[in-house]
């Protein structure tokens, strides 16, 4: 795969990296969400917001560097290796954890089943992509 085409790759990534924290923002809550946070308590409540924050700032960061600074991740340096590497390793990491999650009762509609799968297509593609520039020759 050509430079031009890897560059056009990392900054698509960046583009859907925002466009999954948007979609995010908008995918139904489980049901009962409500009453499960108000059974935790105050201390656990907002660890499971701050959780959800956290992985939404990662998004963005992830989504901001591979958009404005993919020049700088294809220049296959010491430090853009070790960013590849820790994308890859966090979207790895998500793609092993989606299933524990055990979100199918909530997936009630193609559409969340849809998303669904391409979160996990999502996760496969970049931790691959990520995972080769940082290993890369």
């Amino acid at each position: 795969m050509t430079e031009d085409l890897w560059l056009l790759g990392l900054r698509a990534a960046g583009v859907f990296h925002f466009a999954t924290v948007a979609l995010a923002i908008r995918t139904p809550v489980p049901r009962d969400w409500d009453a499960g946070l108000a059974a935790l308590s105050p201390v656990h409540r907002r660890f499971v917001i701050a959780q959800n924050a956290a992985v939404g700032a990662v998004m963005l960061f992830l989504g901001y560097v591979s958009l404005f600074h993919a020049p700088a991740l294809l220049g296959g340096g010491e430090a853009a290796r070790i960013l590849c590497a820790a994308f890859a390793l966090w979207w790895g990491g998500r793609l092993a954890l989606l299933p524990w999650l055990g979100v199918g009762p909530e997936l009630d509609t193609p559409r969340l089943r849809a998303g669904f799968v391409l979160l996990r297509l999502q996760c496969a593609v970049y931790a691959l992509a990520y995972g080769w520039l940082a290993l890369r020759p």
